[in-house]
């Protein structure tokens, strides 16, 4: 089944060269999508409609267009690491009780946590179908297994890091390696295993060192949002993470830098609003906002410098464009 009305996130709105490939993306992924319970379909289909960036398949598609490539297979394996993204985040939801998802209820609070459990499975099952079926090798496969690997190591980090106040930021680091850069770094493999002919090894480790440091730097970035410092961000319910246990950058700079910090997290889950936006204050007072800006900076630089060193294109400006976009966000 395939709904043509589907509206792309607004990021493409800047970038029309590619909003045809990303449709193609949305209408390969809905008719792979064949789950024979009912359920279970309408949450998958309810969850790949909602609105999300297209961010990994944006990167396969602009890096397999580097090279000359089957479109077909490259439009199949965006589609691919599209749902392994979606089958991380339907059991991350179930694991973290999420109510929401894309500011829509989750599918596992829209359907139950077993419909989520068997949607976030057959996701997994149609990703690796798809990467059988229009991948040129078994070596793909076997990449696309060992990125899920060093993901899952990288949740399963954070999940063992939960309210450990002598956290570093290289243990966050290697979480974030795991967790969010690994799938970037599929996302340029897929890209790259579409082409004619076997890319050379200098481009190949290019682009997976480019995509490495931008997924670094998204992740950070992404981390440093919920400490803005305004009245609408601070206390909003991202600040859970805290409570939670889960610290990134910006909190691991704070708890080396105040103790107060390290007293207000004492609490744990148990923590108040009030509590949680001193320790945001505290994130802005002691400098550990600006030292985790500069840390994302720093990522964000070499991402681009790489970047610059690859062969001209259209996909390659379009590659800067998009990448400036997302990492000056806060920087």
């Amino acid at each position: 089944m395939q709904d043509n009305s589907i509206q792309l996130n607004a990021i493409w709105n800047d970038f029309p060269s590619i909003q045809s490939d990303l449709t193609e993306v949305l209408d390969v992924i809905q008719s792979e999508l064949k789950a024979k319970n009912p359920a279970v379909q309408d949450a998958l289909i309810e969850m790949i409609t909602s609105g999300g960036k297209l961010l990994r398949p944006a990167l396969t598609i602009l890096i397999g267009q580097m090279t000359p490539n089957n479109h077909d297979n490259l439009i199949h394996l965006a589609a691919a690491v599209e749902m392994l993204h979606s089958a991380t985040l339907v059991h991350d939801d179930i694991i973290d009780s999420s109510s929401q998802r894309r500011h829509h209820p989750s599918i596992q609070a829209r359907f139950g946590q077993d419909v989520a459990v068997y949607a976030g499975d057959y996701l997994f099952s149609v990703t690796f179908k798809t990467l059988a079926f229009h991948s040129s090798s078994t070596e793909v496969s076997r990449k696309a297994t060992t990125y899920l690997e060093q993901i899952l190591n990288g949740e399963l980090l954070q999940r063992s890091h939960y309210y450990h106040l002598d956290m570093t930021i290289d243990d966050y680091l290697e979480q974030i390696a795991g967790k969010t850069a690994a799938l970037f770094e599929l996302a340029a493999q897929l890209g790259l295993s579409a082409a004619d002919e076997q890319p050379n090894q200098a481009l190949t480790d290019k682009v997976i060192s480019f995509t490495y440091n931008l997924g670094m730097a998204f992740q950070i970035l992404d981390d440093l949002l919920d400490y803005q410092d305004d009245s609408q961000t601070l206390g909003k319910p991202t600040l859970n993470d805290m409570r939670e246990g889960v610290y990134s950058a910006p909190l691991l700079y704070a708890i080396n830098r105040s103790e107060r910090v390290k007293e207000l997290l004492a609490a744990r889950e148990t923590m108040t609003d009030e509590q949680s936006q001193e320790v945001a204050q505290l994130v802005h007072e002691t400098g550990a906002f600006d030292a985790a800006t500069e840390l994302a900076v720093d990522y964000t630089d070499i991402a681009l410098d790489i970047l610059d060193e690859l062969p001209d294109s259209d996909a390659k400006d379009m590659l800067i464009d998009l990448s400036e976009h997302l990492l000056h966000r806060s920087v």
